[in-house]
């Protein structure tokens, strides 16, 4: 589980953008979960990559210099700006709510890939919103088809799939993805056993729980915090 595939067309983080938009452009009922989802799973790349440690719950940043991506360094960057100790928690705010979040880079990259579409959508003539409907639904549909087949055929899950379905259940993406496909209640059953995370786990999957549980309890706060 500790060896990673490489996947040529997205990166992680844009397989996420990816999957938490419907196929007409909207976030729908991820759309107040997904940032923070989405900060989990930059916590996540960072600690693959050793610019943090995550020890517990404890996070701890160890790289001194730029990655050269946009999104890493701004998570980066509001994190070493942090003077108290930081958990898996605090992380995922800081980077939400101080703006170390770029995930419109993320949208820009898919747009750039033909994989995405810019559109402004008006209503009540005043008020516009941008979404971004797929104009490539091959590319979607193979991420689904390849993590499908991993759930229904007993396949050896990487570390990042283990992320990314964590994230798809904390952030309510797996009926928007999974509902159309064959033995859809099985294979929602078996995502849920999955991030279940139960013993014994190896130090990756342990380090996957904890951040899993820290975007469920940011989400939480952040709908007290906005009355939801």
């Amino acid at each position: 589980m500790e060896k990673e595939e490489k996947n040529d067309t997205l990166s992680f983080l844009e397989t996420i953008v990816l999957l938490a938009l419907n196929d007409k452009g909207w976030f729908g009922n991820s759309e107040q979960r997904i940032k923070f989802g989405l900060a989990g799973a930059v916590l996540f790349e960072l600690e693959q990559s050793g610019e943090i440690e995550i020890m517990g719950i404890q996070v701890r940043v160890t790289g001194t210099k730029e990655t050269g991506d946009k999104v890493m360094d701004s998570a980066l960057e509001v994190l070493r700006k942090s003077k108290k100790d930081l958990t898996i928690k605090k992380s995922i705010q800081r980077i939400v709510y101080k703006s170390g979040l770029k995930w419109k880079v993320l949208v820009k990259n898919l747009i750039k890939k033909n994989i995405l579409k810019r559109e402004e959508y008006r209503f009540l003539w005043i008020i516009y919103q941008d979404k971004y409907p797929l104009v490539n639904l091959e590319i979607k549909k193979q991420v689904l088809a390849e993590l499908y087949s991993k759930l229904t055929g007993g396949q050896e899950l990487t570390g990042k799939d283990l992320m990314l379905l964590a994230i798809m259940r904390t952030c309510k993406m797996i009926d928007k993805n999974f509902l159309l496909q064959e033995h859809f209640l099985k294979v929602r059953l078996k995502v849920k056993e999955i991030t279940e995370f139960k013993e014994p786990l190896t130090e990756t999957s342990r380090k996957i729980k904890e951040i899993q549980e820290a975007i469920r309890l940011s989400i939480l706060s952040s709908n007290v915090n906005m009355h939801i």
